[in-house]
């Protein structure tokens, strides 16, 4: 049997709670009934939940897509196997993704559901796939958007509350619901500018790049201080008006002409429009509130297109991502003056950090290795700032992560090799370090030692299907064919229409 080496990078995160106390939303409610009530019909309080207790009904009358079936019960039926889709992420107002758990792991479904044409269809990023795969692991930062109180991967349920909870935006509430006063809760209105505009930005600001700064992680923000504490966000200093999602609102409102003419919120004074000022806090707004609050500064006399009230219809489109992702489109809000067509792909070229324009190499160098992953032309500038930042951060394991996965796509095998041994030094547990270093002492004929780095990599996630597929050509190889029949049969207990799998055990002699 031939070695086939398929190693999945995947740079580790990791949840983080909160110092400060969380109490959940029940405790809010029991003080702010009218809010809690008005609040939990909004999309983001059921931005998550659990699939039995939702009040959004998906239509089943065309369950099926891409060979597989999902049931009114939230089945979702392959040829070989069937996974229970327990959660959801997604008010339902665009569309819904969905969660499984397997082996104290979720997992996201390979099969979405999509509002306007109420349809099921394959799941952004599965489009050109061979088959429906099913352990695409949910990454944290997917659940810290749409779900309050996480919890480990372990725990019963993955989040305590559904959606986005109080203290999401109003900050911890023990020392609140104990002696409630004004002084110990956040409100956000009453924020200085820029801790007002990371309690949206949070989750409504992407950029070609999020950047955990050194020793945070992307869970550490607490609502009050500015997000830049703990968050180094990039943007294209040549931005255009293309890409739109959910995600890039906060930075499609910075470049309009609206908000700029009406004084930069990221600075004090001034009458500054933010998000507060279209959106309610407690309340989805609709589109007679969006058009007042646009004719607050602008008469419906002034429009030549004779739309009188229709504002956001012209000056708030919706518009499809440029990637080709079918069923989804989001609404601009660059506000342009005169809708215009998308013109081509995002612009590329160098990066700047969206609150200052300013910031360390260290996190300068993690943006552009970030946005090379879709824009290859900047991975010369990447791999040359993660050289230049390594040696002032020498123990920063997602520095080394990156710049050892650049060394070996520049073909440098050697330094990528004893990064990987430096950084499983400083986390053993680090899955892709162990998987990676696994395959290069592959290739020096250390079959031993390549084994246990995969098991241990497996030991951390058992999901880790290229880790496993190589570990099953390596005890082949060895000799130890009732152990690499094992691995091939965990693999396809976990990926049942894997084709490379079950080819390899059909090889394997009973």
């Amino acid at each position: 049997m031939k070695f086939q080496m398929s190693p999945r990078l995947l740079l580790a995160l990791a949840f983080s709670f909160p110092a400060l106390a969380e109490i959940g939303n029940a405790p809010c409610a029991r003080c702010h009934p009218e809010i809690a009530r008005q609040y939990a019909r909004t999309g983001m309080a059921n931005a998550s939940g659990r699939t039995a207790q939702s009040t959004f009904k998906e239509s089943f009358a065309n369950p099926t897509a891409a060979l597989a079936t999902i049931s009114p019960s939230f089945e979702l039926q392959l040829a070989a196997t069937s996974r229970q889709l327990e959660w959801f992420l997604g008010s339902g107002h665009i569309g819904r993704s969905y969660l499984f758990r397997k082996n104290n792991q979720l997992f996201q479904s390979p099969l979405s559901y999509y509002s306007q044409p109420q349809k099921w269809d394959v799941s952004p990023g599965y489009e050109n796939r061979p088959y429906l795969e099913l352990t695409r692991l949910v990454e944290p930062a997917c659940l810290q958007c749409h779900a309050s109180r996480l919890q480990p991967a372990s725990a019963p349920q993955p989040f305590l509350d559904p959606g986005v909870s109080c203290e999401r935006c109003h900050g911890p509430g023990e020392k609140h619901a104990a002696q409630p006063t004004a002084r110990n809760i956040v409100n956000p209105a009453k924020l200085a500018p820029i801790p007002r505009a990371s309690v949206c930005a949070q989750c409504h600001l992407t950029g070609a790049a999020r950047i955990a700064r050194a020793n945070r992680d992307r869970s550490s923000y607490t609502p009050g201080e500015p997000l830049s504490n703990s968050l180094a966000v990039f943007v294209w200093n040549s931005p255009t008006a293309d890409s739109p999602s959910a995600t890039s609102h906060f930075e499609k409102l910075a470049t309009s002409r609206c908000q700029q003419a009406s004084g930069d919120q990221l600075r004090a004074g001034g009458d500054q429009l933010w998000c507060g000022s279209c959106h309610p806090a407690h309340a989805d707004a609709t589109p007679a509130q969006y058009n007042q609050k646009c004719q607050t500064c602008h008469s419906s006399g002034s429009c030549k297109a004779n739309a009188g009230d229709a504002c956001i219809t012209c000056h708030m489109p919706k518009r499809a991502p440029t990637r080709s992702i079918e069923h989804l489109a989001f609404t601009d809000h660059s506000i342009p003056r005169r809708p215009t067509p998308p013109t081509g792909p995002p612009a590329t070229g160098s990066l700047k950090e969206f609150w200052t324009g300013l910031s360390n190499p260290r996190d300068t160098a993690m943006a552009y290795a970030a946005a090379a992953v879709s824009s290859p032309s900047l991975r010369p500038s990447a791999y040359a700032q993660l050289q230049a930042a390594a040696p002032a951060n020498p123990n920063d394991v997602p520095l080394l992560a990156q710049l050892a996965q650049f060394h070996e796509r520049m073909g440098r095998q050697e330094p990528a090799t004893t990064l990987y041994s430096q950084i499983l030094t400083l986390d053993p547990t680090h899955p892709a370090a162990a998987i990676n270093l696994g395959t290069a002492l592959i290739r020096q004929g250390k079959s031993t030692e390549a084994i246990a780095l995969w098991l241990r990599a497996l030991a951390t996630n058992p999901g880790l299907i290229g880790a496993r597929l190589n570990l099953a050509v390596a005890q082949f190889q060895s000799g130890n064919h009732p152990a690499a029949r094992k691995s091939l049969e965990q693999v396809l207990d976990y990926e049942p229409n894997h084709p490379t799998a079950r080819q390899m055990l059909n090889q394997i002699p009973e």
